[in-house]
């Protein structure tokens, strides 16, 4: 890992520390329920059914077109000779199921599941309710005297393995709608042409991408043993706030030391007691980047640990924080072109967030747990650079740096990554509910039913 971080020298902690002169900070944008496991239910005998529905089918038709007797058809088609004898005289229509009747027919219930899991691919995933409600609208729709029941759902699972019930991550629809392959299409356009003219295609190195991450002083606490009945409860320092980290990274899996931002108006030197080498500090009243350190750190950190060949590209998002007349004047000089990213489509184009920030977050709980076990003590922020760079060390490897710049097309160029999806992509997303999907389900189901019966 030490080829990831170069050496400060002797800069002093002085020029490290970028303080804004802000007073107001950019606006940032920042349940569904998961069901327990179902009570066990008394499963059928093991001797339930132990023939065979081929010899069944032999045995009646030995019946029914031959002449054979019920008993000599059950005896050497081994087969039970009262259950032969009710599908021989109609009381049991051979091939059905055992049981109550269904509410869904098997078609339906596959025009079901592809329903469901259509309405998940755009975002818009169905409750265990939500689905009930469905259901039993289409039952009364059959007029069937019907309720449907969390049983029924749960025999729907066991029927579809292949759907789950699981809380979604929440998407805004912004980002859905950004989410169209028209967007991802001209996005790869430009950066294609901007590579080829640059003449920087095959040169990973001279490919960078920027962006910041919140790092909380009290993340969540993995799960703890306890005694049954008793109230679950851990200690933490009671501090909400988090520091914001400035990361930059390039596709040859080059890692440039962070900058961290806290909201205070002086940095105490304890604050850096084990820190990474290389590490910058912005001051703000909020915690925040804004413009002004956005252009201190581009003068003086990225510039002084960026390779000296020219020209560099650098990847980030749109966010005003990040343009200022004299940032772009800079890059102009230096033969720096900054590239920004398409509005609302980070969580899918950017390389930190798909290959560094899930493994630094990790990296981070985990290191905030041992402190708390080991030492007793909570994270602060005079203890933040010390805990924060083993996580830093653990987590901004030259294999995750790589896989961030892979996974979404950058280096090597491939389009498939973004757009290599189903066409039931994100892509459909609508403004509106999904009540007129729900009113299409209902009319199918109604309408195979219909078609059924009248072949019967």
């Amino acid at each position: 890992m030490s080829q990831l971080v170069r050496s400060c020298g002797d800069v002093p902690l002085s020029e490290r520390v970028f303080k804004s002169t802000c007073t107001t900070a950019p606006f940032i944008m920042s349940h569904l329920y998961c069901v327990s496991c179902p009570d066990m239910k008394p499963q059928r005998p093991e001797f339930y059914k132990q023939w065979d529905d081929d010899a069944m089918s032999r045995a009646m038709k030995a019946v029914l077109e031959t002449g054979m007797s019920v008993r000599r058809a059950a005896t050497e088609y081994n087969v039970p000779k009262s259950t032969l004898n009710d599908r021989i005289q109609g009381k049991v229509i051979h091939g059905c199921r055992s049981g109550p009747s269904r509410y869904l027919t098997e078609a339906e219930e596959e025009e079901l599941l592809r329903f469901l899991i259509r309405s998940a691919s755009i975002g818009y995933p169905k409750s265990r309710n939500a689905v009930i409600a469905l259901v039993q609208r289409a039952c009364n729709n059959k007029g069937l005297s019907v309720t449907v029941t969390h049983g029924w759902w749960e025999g729907f699972c066991r029927r579809n393995p292949s759907i789950v019930l699981r809380a979604p991550a929440q998407l805004c629809l912004a980002r859905a709608k950004a989410s169209d392959p028209e967007v991802f299409e001209h996005y790869f356009d430009l950066l294609e042409s901007t590579l080829t003219e640059y003449d920087i295609s095959d040169k990973p190195m001279q490919i960078f991408n920027m962006d910041e991450t919140g790092v909380p002083l009290s993340p969540d606490l993995p799960k703890g043993v306890f005694k049954k009945g008793s109230k679950a409860v851990a200690v933490t320092s009671g501090d909400k706030s988090q520091l914001t980290v400035v990361a930059c990274v390039s596709a040859g899996g080059f890692c440039i030391p962070p900058m961290v931002i806290l909201d205070r108006k002086t940095l105490h030197p304890d604050m850096t007691i084990g820190e990474l080498p290389g590490t910058t500090y912005g001051l703000s009243s909020k915690g925040w980047i804004d413009s002004e350190l956005f252009n201190m750190w581009f003068n003086g950190h990225f510039l002084r640990y960026a390779p000296p060949v020219r020209p560099l590209l650098l990847l980030m998002d749109g966010h005003s924080t990040h343009f200022c007349p004299e940032t772009i004047r800079l890059a102009s000089e230096q033969d720096v072109v900054i590239f920004t990213l398409p509005p609302n489509t980070t969580h899918l184009a950017q390389p930190l967030d798909k290959g560094c920030f899930g493994p630094l977050k990790a990296e981070w709980k985990k290191v905030c747990h041992e402190h708390l076990v080991k030492e007793g003590r909570v994270v602060t922020r005079y203890s933040f650079s010390k805990l924060f760079g083993q996580a830093w060390m653990r987590s901004m490897t030259i294999k995750n740096i790589i896989a961030g710049f892979r996974v979404t097309g950058v280096y090597p160029l491939d389009r498939s990554k973004l757009l290599g999806k189903d066409e039931e992509d994100v892509s459909k997303v609508r403004a509106c509910t999904s009540d007129e999907a729900n009113e299409d389900f209902v009319k199918e189901s109604v309408k195979k039913s219909k078609e059924e019966a009248d072949k019967k």
